[in-house]
């Protein structure tokens, strides 16, 4: 196992709350990876990036993604280089521009803490619909306005009008924390 991997495994394992992963704890670590990312990674497929099966196959990339996304981090490129490091101030790069980088039906899945998560498809003029929900008072069919999604800051909704016609105004995803992302959504292996 690389000194990547390696980290990658600790950071998921801090997250997940054991040290040491015995195999028979495979199956509560994928249905928890699955309730936080939405996301299903097989008992077999962690056995093997842990190194309890050695059949010599390389992990894919979205499977690492989906693993750092799982432990707090955009995707294993941030993981490894620490690009969430603390700046009070400065140009991010990181993130969707709305208008520039997405087009209408391209859905994005947002994750906060503690174990929220909201699944919105892009209607196009910065608008969004919530089309999936786990633990937030965003629901399914709410509708807002949004420009930036930047992982690791929080997320600001304008317009939000909700399923019932309540019209709320503003509303922030991540306030503490800030929120990840996944965009585009890999196929499931």
């Amino acid at each position: 196992m690389n000194n990547d991997i390696r980290l990658l495994c600790r950071e998921v394992e801090r997250t997940f709350g054991k040290s040491s992963l015995t195999p028979r704890l495979f199956d509560d670590l994928s249905r928890s990876i699955m309730r936080h990312t939405g996301i299903l990674l097989s008992p077999t497929t962690l056995k093997r990036i842990w190194g309890y099966l050695d059949e010599g196959i390389t992990p894919r990339r979205s499977t690492l993604d989906v693993l750092a996304l799982y432990a707090g981090w955009q995707s294993f490129a941030h993981l490894v280089s620490g690009s969430a490091s603390e700046r009070e101030s400065g140009v991010t790069t990181a993130g969707i521009d709305v208008a520039r980088d997405l087009a209408p039906g391209d859905v994005v899945r947002l994750f906060w803490n503690p174990g929220r998560m909201c699944e919105i498809t892009y209607l196009g003029d910065c608008r969004f619909r919530v089309a999936d929900s786990i633990a937030t008072r965003l629901q399914p069919g709410d509708l807002f306005s949004c420009h930036l999604i930047i992982a690791g800051e929080p997320l600001y909704l304008d317009a939000l009008n909700c399923r019932d016609d309540t019209a709320y105004g503003a509303y922030v995803c991540g306030r503490k924390n800030g929120i990840r992302y996944l965009f585009p959504i890999p196929d499931p292996e």
